[in-house]
């Protein structure tokens, strides 16, 4: 009965930047819902949208064009939703003539996450990195990684250096400007990008904004390893980051609520293996 009043659908516009969401959710969460949610269809494939909350109404705005694209949504359709938690949607769409989309199959799934920062990228300050609302698994395997040892450039200056050829021609498009940079946690450091050449004159990508804090936050030196990989070539925004060693584990808690559903709690704990 809960997970029926929960579930509510609108309209999907593909000529719009913009999705307004019912007013009967509005009024039942507006309050609750936050400023970023992850929309996440039955196989687990995961779009982040930015929500607008204009007076009485609510927009998805940012990340909105992706459902689109993703689902191939070209003429447009309906979109249901079950609120999850503050920070968690579970969807499903219907075409215009009532057929369900076919939800691509990603193994691990599909993630898209906004680059967000309210500041100038390259100062770095401002807000503490995002953890993700739902439970975070670390992908088993990548499509494309690399390994590196940090040199004292890459964590004094702010910028992480990594090559063009043999990782960043499969992994960034040219076209790129901005990515997510996401560690063994789940906590999300959105990042610039920029393609130039090294001081060897070969050419590089060229990773800055919350990488200084991601250094900060790790405890980062000069000679540590660190393991970057995508799992979308070329198509994916978002840049995986595991410091060795050390190993993320996220437990989730339900609290009961008086309606008697249940609020998800997340608890992140971190372990290092520290040389004796």
């Amino acid at each position: 009965m809960v997970n029926s009043i929960n579930t509510y659908q609108m309209e999907y516009d593909p000529y719009s930047g913009s999705g307004r969401l019912p007013q009967c959710f509005v009024r039942e969460f507006g309050d609750l819902i936050d400023e970023h949610v992850i929309l996440q269809d039955p196989n687990h494939n995961e779009i982040e949208v930015r929500v607008l909350k204009k007076c009485s109404e609510m927009y998805f705005e940012q990340g909105w064009t992706t459902v689109r694209d993703f689902y191939h949504m070209w003429f447009g359709g309906w979109l249901s939703f079950k609120y999850v938690s503050p920070k968690l949607l579970a969807i499903n769409l219907m075409t215009r003539w009532g057929t369900e989309v076919v939800y691509p199959l990603h193994n691990p799934p599909f993630k898209q996450l906004l680059a967000i920062g309210g500041v100038d990228p390259k100062i770095c300050s401002a807000t503490i990195p995002r953890v993700s609302s739902n439970p975070f698994v670390f992908p088993m395997s990548f499509r494309r990684s690399y390994f590196k040892r940090l040199a004292s450039y890459d964590v004094e200056s702010g910028i992480l250096i990594l090559p063009w050829y043999g990782f960043g021609e499969f992994a960034f498009a040219f076209t790129f400007s901005k990515l997510v940079l996401v560690d063994h946690a789940g906590c999300r450091y959105p990042c610039s990008i920029q393609f130039s050449v090294d001081d060897e004159g070969e050419l590089a990508c060229k990773v800055f904004g919350y990488w200084m804090e991601f250094c900060k936050k790790h405890q980062l030196s000069r000679g540590d390893r660190i393991r970057f990989a995508v799992n979308e070539p070329t198509r994916d925004h978002v840049l995986y980051a595991c410091v060795y060693p050390q190993i993320g584990v996220e437990t989730t808690l339900s609290y009961p609520l008086n309606d008697g559903s249940y609020l998800p709690l997340y608890v992140s704990q971190q372990h290092f293996v520290v040389p004796c």
